[in-house]
């Protein structure tokens, strides 16, 4: 356990330091090193489940057949906007940081830019209306009926 625990640590600051340096080059300021650890605690906390959703939308929208690709300019729009939306959000409410709109696009334009790379090699979701789409429900409503029988 401890182990993991200090891999996952060691991942996330790097992950910090990376963004700490990047974001000194396009113009973060912070007033002190509390800000500067709170600002990247917050964005973590917020980033996390945020990419969550903005990964899952262009999926769902792929589902339904209303975009030919969950990995195209969609996502990566969304993806960008996301994160643009947060760093700006934190500049705004945060008092000890500051960075400029354009460090801030510029951001979440490579943000962006290395989620639409690492998704690249996923797999695409089948549409509601595949026969593959049918076998996945079929087997998800008898793995529920059977924890149903069980009960």
């Amino acid at each position: 356990m401890a182990v993991s625990a200090g891999i996952v640590l060691a991942i996330v600051m790097a992950i910090t330091f990376f963004e700490y340096v990047f974001l000194r080059l396009l113009g973060f300021h912070y007033d002190s090193i509390g800000a500067l650890v709170l600002f990247f605690v917050v964005y973590l906390f917020l980033e996390l489940p945020l990419s969550l959703i903005t990964n899952a939308i262009p999926r769902a929208l792929k589902s339904l057949d209303m975009i030919n690709s969950s990995k195209g300019w969609p996502a990566f729009v969304l993806q960008t906007g996301s994160t643009f939306g947060l760093v700006a959000l934190l500049d705004h409410f945060m008092a000890g940081i500051s960075i400029s709109w354009q460090g801030a696009l510029i951001f979440a334009l490579c943000s962006g830019s290395i989620n639409m790379k690492v998704r690249e090699e996923e797999l695409e979701p089948p549409a509601a209306d595949s026969d593959e789409f049918d076998e996945l429900e079929k087997k998800f409503n008898s793995k529920n009926h059977k924890k149903r029988a069980r009960f």
